[in-house]
């Protein structure tokens, strides 16, 4: 009978401890969650660490020049813009200019300036989550690639006989990619510029070298907040995929220092890339995004190059 009691009391005992386990892992799966959520929405909500890693950015020249405002309603019920610069001489030619992480069209006045001194209309969009657009989150280049096609055929319907060039910088180098199976049969050529090949190697990046943390378990986490809140997955946008039907000339740019999206990026988009018509130049000791400062002159002269080159058909 004592043995009976025991037996009872030591169940009794053991269910509650059982009890106790499971009501602390639930209140550290909440806190958890609650944790990445606001983790999430750090690294990923407008005004978040995109703000925070902004570099001072000289917009002397696209204050100082006139351009159009131009209006994209999305699907998702967004409402983007964009900023038209033409050409001092009228031409049929037209570069999309998109920009990276924590910019706008407004910081890329210098590349924007670039393409217009060499006698190209520009459209410059603020992405989805960046400057005038709406946008609680942001795309990673996955969502703007879909918005960058509509505007490049938002310029065709303004010139219909023209002919289109995109370029982007960082995460804007990665939208150029990701959006070219979409882009209008008269685009001629892209550059992108320090671009990453996939969300999901360039995020597992920052943890492990920005933040100092694992990616596991934070980015499937984070992949599950990015599906349900922002509509896309971290593994959606990959140059293996979009890359690997692409008969657009590409020209690749990176910094041979680039810590933020290493190097090796550069070399994994090259692979896949599987196009006849395409080239890479990798900037000695220039970092992230660094490449036209480090060497200014040759980086007009070879974008220009490129740019005249699928326009026209021939090198200057």
């Amino acid at each position: 009978m004592i043995n009976m009691e025991e037996k009872v009391q030591k169940m009794k005992h053991k269910h509650v401890w059982v009890r106790v386990v499971l009501s602390l892992l639930v209140i550290l799966i909440i806190i958890g969650g609650i944790a990445m959520y606001y983790l999430f929405n750090f690294a990923f909500a407008r005004g978040g660490f995109s703000d925070q890693i902004r570099s001072k950015a000289n917009t002397e020249w696209y204050d100082s020049h006139p351009s159009q405002t131009w209006t994209q309603k999305t699907k998702d019920g967004q409402t983007l813009k964009a900023h038209y610069f033409a050409a001092d001489q009228p031409t049929n030619k037209t570069v999309v200019v998109v920009h990276g992480y924590g910019g706008s069209a407004r910081r890329m006045s210098t590349y924007i300036r670039m393409f217009h001194n060499d006698g190209y209309n520009v459209l410059a969009p603020d992405n989805r989550g960046f400057g005038d657009s709406t946008g609680k989150y942001i795309g990673y280049g996955w969502l703007d690639r879909v918005d960058v096609a509509n505007w490049m055929k938002q310029v065709n319907q303004y010139d219909p006989h023209g002919e289109l060039g995109i370029f982007g910088i960082s995460m804007g180098a990665s939208t150029v990619m990701y959006t070219l199976p979409l882009v209008p049969s008269n685009t001629k050529f892209a550059i992108a510029d320090c671009g990453y090949s996939s969300i999901n190697a360039e995020l597992s990046h920052e943890l492990h070298d920005v933040f100092h943390l694992p990616a596991f378990p934070i980015l499937p986490i984070a992949n599950w907040y990015s599906r349900f809140l922002a509509g896309y997955k971290f593994t959606d946008g990959n140059t293996t995929d979009t890359l690997k039907h692409n008969q657009i000339p590409l020209f690749i740019i990176h910094g041979s220092d680039d810590k933020f999206v290493p190097t090796k990026f550069a070399y994994q988009n090259y692979k896949n890339d599987k196009g006849k018509d395409k080239e890479i130049w990798i900037v000695r000791g220039a970092e992230h995004a660094q490449s036209k400062q480090i060497q200014p002159a040759e980086y007009q002269q070879k974008t220009d190059d490129f740019a005249s080159k699928w326009f026209n058909n021939q090198i200057k």
